[in-house]
């Protein structure tokens, strides 16, 4: 049931029957190497919640997604709009607590994008305190966890594979190309992945947009030329039945105490309201 498409009527009924669990898609629009639309991290979860609602219907609340993420290490790259970290923990709060007013005590936010990771648990985190559960489902580690094949790096064969499920003229099979870390910082530091380098053997993070380092824009061990629409397919349908039964588990859980609230200065620091 989609927020978008619904009456609020039917929205008020949801909630007075009893129900009080919200999903909502938190993506991104980014650079996913040469071969990727901008949207992948959007794309995927979208795809998650159309089967999510397909499978539960009028038994699940679905929030409209939210396709900007925190993503200005990327904006070196065209196209990419980032809202970073402050604007993203704002407006999943703003929406959750206006979400929290109408009933809701579960929220489920399907992330798309890694650095997204720590603003919604900061919301998560508020809203725990508030006497609900709040839990954040980070889809492509989970697909890594669910089945090490499906597991990959940024814009690499897992990303590639959930845009081909989507619909695989979204890839430009033209633009395929070897990963490209470039830009060593020094003979002694050479670029070893996202925002490393390494060093005798350890590697150390030396964050820095990455149009510095990425090459073609893409990160990791998974090849996306060994993507196609099967893998993809597959992994997409484990991962949104692992999240319909995950969603069961959440509404069978007990919701915890409220306790003292703190919310977030402008300058990062915590106060008590």
């Amino acid at each position: 049931m989609r927020i978008e498409l619904s009456t609020w009527p039917a929205v008020e009924d949801y909630f007075a029957r009893g129900n009080d669990l919200v999903v909502m898609a938190i993506g991104s629009t980014e650079e996913h190497g040469r071969h990727n639309p901008l949207g992948t991290d959007t794309l995927a979860p979208n795809l998650l919640l159309e089967k999510i609602d397909a499978a539960l219907g009028e038994d699940v609340l679905i929030a409209p997604t939210i396709p900007f993420g925190n993503a200005d290490d990327l904006l070196g790259f065209p196209g990419t709009l980032s809202i970073g970290y402050d604007l993203l923990r704002s407006l999943v709060r703003t929406l959750s607590m206006q979400l929290y007013d109408y009933g809701a005590r579960r929220f489920l936010f399907i992330n798309g994008h890694g650095p997204n990771i720590k603003p919604i648990s900061s919301v998560c985190e508020e809203l725990n305190r508030r006497g609900c559960l709040a839990a954040r489902a980070d889809w492509w580690l989970m697909a890594g966890e669910l089945n090490p094949a499906w597991g990959g790096g940024h814009g690499g064969a897992e990303e590639t594979a959930a845009v081909m499920a989507v619909d695989p003229s979204l890839v430009d099979a033209s633009e395929l190309g070897p990963m490209a870390l470039a830009n060593d910082i020094s003979d002694e530091l050479p670029t070893s992945g996202w925002d490393n380098v390494e060093f005798k053997g350890a590697h150390v993070a030396i964050p820095r947009d990455a149009c510095r380092y990425a090459g073609n824009g893409w990160i990791g061990p998974d090849d996306p030329a060994n993507a196609n629409p099967e893998w993809g397919g597959q992994m997409m349908d484990g991962v949104a039945s692992y999240l319909i039964d995950f969603i069961g588990a959440l509404r069978r859980a007990p919701l915890p105490a409220p306790m003292p609230v703190r919310t977030i200065k402008a300058y990062g620091g915590n106060s008590d309201k």
